[in-house]
């Protein structure tokens, strides 16, 4: 039983199906309250990774010829260059008999040298959380998870008007060339949000990398959407928020980074531009059933402001870190 790569663009059906296997049975367990993921769904999603997050390498551990875990890693460039983030499946039957953490020490050395290791959206009090205790990481975050369903929500919560002195705009895909440096520096307040203890950092934006982080989202075919306040008096950006709605899961709507200077918060731009979202979005693409984010635990005002527009918070999750030395020499994956 050792970590095995596995080539997601190459593999065989029966290995999909496979993994397919594992994640829907650990999904069930972990997570019982969602929709059952399909195989569809898996597929797109192992082949269009999120963006932003830098390359990703997969592996998979068999056991009895059969797979019994999967593994991800993504390696962050840039500010994020010492950073892996890895998520470790298991199936529930093969846990609790030192299979995750077998996985664990065979994953260390081949996270291409990068020297802290974080694992997100662990649903709290899980069994990931005791598990990662147990081998060393430290909880260093905690988020909710929010969703909201098209079907149930009034849609009179999304009636909010721009405040005075400001308007809102929005578009599909490309930035207008008039906002690209606004828009970048805007992009920057995500910053100052609070992430606890997590040595992730959000892009130090640029309007050359907002162009970069387009084409990048265009190439996965990846339907990004922008909304933002733009202050009259100055022409500039001052408030922004991101969807993304992938191919793989085409009636889901991804609520990114929401963000506003901070010399213009306190108008309820936050909402505004979250509103407008929902109605530009629908309009274009009615078949959309759901958004989905994911919001610090400690950014209350962002909670209140999402579920003001019809958001409702469904599981707390928490976010894992530790050294890579640490976790090598700690007693339970030293072996």
């Amino acid at each position: 039983m050792g970590a095995e790569p596995f080539d997601v663009a190459g593999a065989a059906e029966e290995d999909l199906r496979a993994v397919h296997r594992v994640m829907l049975a650990a999904q069930a367990v972990d997570r019982p309250d969602e929709a059952p993921l399909t195989f569809e769904a898996l597929v797109g999603a192992l082949r269009t990774p999120p963006a932003g997050f830098g390359p990703r390498r997969c592996w998979v551990l068999r056991r009895g010829g059969g797979i019994v875990a999967i593994a991800f890693a993504n390696f962050p460039e840039a500010e994020n260059g010492h950073l892996s983030l890895v998520t470790i499946t298991v199936h529930p039957e093969q846990r609790r008999q030192g299979v995750g953490t077998a996985f664990l020490r065979d994953l260390l050395p081949e996270l291409e040298g990068r020297t802290v290791v974080e694992g997100w959206e662990i649903t709290r009090g899980g069994a990931g959380e005791h598990w990662a205790t147990a081998v060393g990481f430290r909880v260093v975050n905690t988020m909710v998870l929010q969703l909201l369903s098209v079907a149930e929500v009034d849609r009179a919560t999304w009636d909010v008007p721009a405040p005075a002195g400001y308007r809102v705009e929005d578009w599909a895909g490309a930035t207008p060339d008039a906002l690209l440096g606004s828009l970048a520096w805007a992009r920057n307040a995500l910053r100052d949000a609070p992430f606890g203890d997590i040595d992730f950092q959000a892009p130090l934006w640029t309007p050359e990398r907002v162009r970069e982080a387009e084409a990048d989202l265009r190439a996965r075919g990846v339907d990004q959407r922008m909304v933002v306040a733009v202050h009259e008096e100055s022409g500039d950006v001052v408030g922004v928020t991101e969807v993304e709605v992938r191919p793989h899961r085409p009636r889901w709507a991804s609520q990114r980074e929401t963000s506003v200077l901070r010399a213009h918060r306190g108008h309820g731009l936050g909402r505004c531009i979250k509103a407008h979202m929902a109605w530009r979005l629908l309009a274009d693409r009615p078949d959309i059933e759901r958004f989905y984010t994911t919001t610090s635990a400690d950014n209350t005002h962002m909670i209140r402001v999402n579920e003001a527009i019809g958001y409702r918070t469904v599981r707390t999750l928490v976010s894992v870190k530790q050294d890579v030395a640490v976790l090598a020499s700690h007693p339970g994956v030293r072996g």
